[in-house]
């Protein structure tokens, strides 16, 4: 912090700032609470979910909504409950705070799921079972049901799997959810947003790694920032990253709108700002949570001002 030289002004400045701390103290801690009860993160799910409609051309409607947000909900609930041991050494606020809270955030967990199953069952037994893969995959990500022989517990263990399985999992169940809740078929549009929801996921699946990397390597966790250090990891999201871009633009020249190729480049660009900044400051991780988590509350909110234009056009 830069040193003052003026008394009077360095004495205002303390003044005004322990005045603002007790509000900014507040605000971090309702941040907190939002970002780690994981209802930040069903809130971006919704976003993402609406980037899929608008992708695949699917009629939005509010149970596409719930049923992701509250997917989502659940298993990262689910997950960080799984996780405490790690979650005590590389992220001692939110160890803190879902220990608090432990037993309320596990039974609303529950129940979330148990309901997204309830609404998807009225839309047949397909949409049933997409809406169980988070859950399926959640299972075997953090829960020690590996056999023996295999040489790990879990599948978040084996180097490389953890990212894989996240970015699969979600990557399906973005892409189908809103194709079987909305009454429609799987297409060619379908495939384009699982690809591009994969290597989004992927990526943003590796970032906090990177973050945590001390946490993991002392928990025995090999995640890629572990195994090739921060710089190599850096430079195999770009790689992933920018090929995903070709490939998906590509392949969606002929299948997508103009409009959705747009915002599948706009997201692209807000990863790749991430990528460049993650654990570059170390004073503002919440922050950087929110930034990265909420990547697709600010994806979806563009792809709501797009199909509005016609209806706000006199």
């Amino acid at each position: 912090m830069d040193s003052f030289h003026n008394s009077g002004y360095n004495s205002h400045r303390y003044f005004v700032s322990d005045i603002r701390n007790p509000l900014f103290s507040k605000i971090r801690d309702y941040g907190e609470f939002l970002l780690y009860s994981s209802i930040f993160l069903g809130s971006a799910a919704t976003g993402m979910a609406y980037t899929s409609c608008f992708i695949q051309g699917i009629s939005w409607t509010s149970q596409i909504a719930v049923v992701m947000f509250l997917i989502v909900f659940s298993v990262y609930n689910l997950n960080r409950k799984t996780d405490e041991a790690e979650d005590a050494l590389n992220h001692e606020r939110r160890f803190r705070i879902t220990k608090k809270f432990e037993h309320h955030f596990l039974i609303a967990a529950l129940g979330a799921y148990l309901f997204a199953l309830i609404i998807a069952a009225f839309h047949g037994l397909a949409a049933v079972c997409v809406v169980m893969i988070p859950l399926i995959s959640g299972i075997f990500y953090s829960v020690p049901v590996l056999p023996k022989w295999c040489g790990y517990k879990r599948l978040k263990e084996i180097p490389v799997m953890k990212n894989l399985v996240v970015s699969t999992s979600w990557a399906l169940a973005f892409s189908l959810v809103p194709v079987y809740l909305g009454n429609s078929v799987p297409g060619a549009a379908s495939m384009i947003v699982f690809l591009f929801i994969f290597c989004w996921t992927f990526v943003a699946s590796v970032l906090p790694d990177i973050r945590d990397r001390s946490g993991d390597s002392a928990t025995g966790v090999a995640t890629i920032p572990v195994l090739v250090g921060v710089a190599r990891s850096r430079r195999i999201l770009t790689t992933i990253n920018i090929s995903a871009g070709v490939v998906i633009l590509t392949l969606g020249s002929t299948v997508i709108p103009l409009m959705a190729s747009a915002i599948i480049v706009t997201s692209l660009v807000y990863s790749q700002a991430c990528i460049i900044s993650i654990d570059r400051t170390t004073k503002n991780d919440l922050l950087c949570d929110i930034i990265s988590d909420g990547q697709f509350l600010t994806i979806g909110g563009l792809c709501l001002l797009i199909s509005l234009i016609p209806y706000l056009q006199i």
